[in-house]
């Protein structure tokens, strides 16, 4: 079989624990999903940042610049140093969630006590 070269086919995900994020960011993104019409995917409107919960306490962005600023904006340093780094290594999207592994201590992203 030939190599039909699927990579341009396959976004780049960089997927990492919610333990990044600070529990209350974590609470603000849940909730509004939660109030929401009952759809889980209804994109987030914070400040313009766009974030889909696919669960509860589990987001997906697009690695954007308008994102990053958002993040920015909204003053939740913690995503905007998730989202820089996803850019870094040009991913199209971070994934966000309960049960992905913390980052190497190395990257110095702080991980966050959750209750």
């Amino acid at each position: 079989m030939q190599s039909v070269g699927l990579h341009r086919y396959i976004a780049r995900t960089l997927r990492v624990s919610a333990l990044h994020l600070p529990w209350v960011i974590a609470q603000q993104l849940n909730a509004e999903h939660q109030a929401g019409e009952g759809d889980e995917t209804t994109p987030s409107h914070h400040a313009g940042l766009r974030i889909v919960e696919l669960d509860d306490f589990n987001w997906r962005a697009d690695v954007t610049a308008d994102n990053i600023a958002a993040a920015q904006a909204l003053g939740w340093h913690a995503l905007r140093r998730l989202l820089r780094l996803a850019q870094t290594y040009q991913c199209e999207a971070l994934e966000i969630a309960r049960g992905s592994p913390v980052l190497p201590a190395i990257l110095e992203f702080e991980v966050f006590p959750w209750p």
